[in-house]
């Protein structure tokens, strides 16, 4: 997109915006999108800067459904404030003269708004049937208009990470999922996390899978961390299917990393081989795992095999939020 001189080519800008908002990115959206928020920030009014205003703006909602890294959101949400600043102040170019064009979200569409900004006479020689006296160029890089959109960029953004990236506030669930001796009531945390069955995500259930998630980053008991850890996992293996908020499965994930994992590292107490935890089993698990249950076969209950899959969901969860590679597949 940049040549060996730094000029920007925006024919080609266009394309890789389109591809991405089509969700087919020729390259990679994180750095098309930090390199459209540092362009931005570095000189808004200029030429360039008013362009990839119109870009950031086109991928706003990309970013809210697509984007798993909160900094990067964050960037964006910077550039778009300092665009908004520079470019209300420097105002509209000929108020009065000409009227601020209508933009949608049309990924072809946005990506031709954002060359016919960024280098006006290689747009018109791109295609002869424009005509320079017929588009007025100079009302899509107005100031003033793109100062509306970086406004409505930004806002989208502030919303979308608030969104997307704050989870709920649990708090008021200690009186429904603990004892009057400050246990966990485990049968009541499954009881909510089994309202998780189908791809759409049940609110209830994964309010559930956060409290579990919390209490397993402060006080819960030894003898509880392995169902906590389990009902954590039911929500958790389903975050890629219900499109889960990436703020709600990093705590999934940052509550999930406090377990013991070091049963990874010494041969199982049983001579049979155990098969891996499928999702279904879960719940059953979870609950037969509670201090006050039953023992289960040794097996079932088998520390190695219960590590194995704690360790196999933090992979998963961290494939999701982009921090290191996926899986190939959780068990179903």
């Amino acid at each position: 997109m940049v040549s060996d001189d730094d000029a920007i080519d925006y024919a080609d800008v266009a394309r890789e915006l389109a591809s991405m908002l089509h969700g087919y990115p020729n390259g990679d959206p994180y750095e098309l999108l930090g390199w459209i928020a540092a362009e931005v920030r570095s000189g808004p009014g200029t030429r360039a800067g008013r362009a990839m205003t119109a870009a950031l703006w086109a991928s706003r909602w990309y970013v809210k459904w697509q984007v798993t890294d909160p900094a990067l959101v964050d960037d964006l949400i910077e550039a778009a404030g300092r665009a908004g600043t520079v470019l209300e102040a420097a105002g509209c170019t000929a108020p009065g003269e000409h009227e601020h064009p209508q933009v949608d979200d049309d990924p072809e569409a946005m990506g031709d708004v954002v060359a016919r900004i960024g280098d006006p006479e290689k747009w018109f020689a791109t295609d002869p049937d424009r005509d320079p006296d017929d588009e007025d160029v100079e009302a899509y890089a107005c100031p003033g208009f793109l100062a509306e959109l970086a406004a409505e960029a930004e806002e989208a953004l502030r919303d979308a990470r608030a969104e997307r990236f704050e989870a709920r506030d649990t708090a008021h669930l200690d009186e429904h999922f603990l004892t009057g001796e400050g246990r966990t009531d485990l049968d009541a945390v499954m009881t909510d996390i089994e309202l998780q069955k189908y791809s759409s995500i049940d609110p209830t259930a994964e309010s559930a899978a956060l409290w579990a998630a919390r209490r397993l980053l402060g006080d819960a008991r030894p003898g509880e961390r392995v169902s906590l850890a389990l009902a954590v996992s039911y929500l958790a293996q389903r975050c890629a299917g219900g499109a889960a908020a990436p703020g709600v499965v990093a705590l999934y994930r940052e509550g999930l990393q406090t377990f013991d994992l070091s049963a990874l590292d010494r041969p199982c107490p049983h001579p049979e081989a155990h098969p891996r935890i499928k999702l279904r089993d879960l719940p059953r698990l979870a609950r037969a795992m509670a201090p006050d249950s039953a023992p289960v076969d040794d097996r079932e209950g088998c520390p190695r095999r219960i590590a194995a899959h704690v360790r196999e969901i933090i992979d998963y969860t961290g494939g999701y939020l982009g921090v290191e590679d996926a899986p190939a597949e959780v068990s179903a």
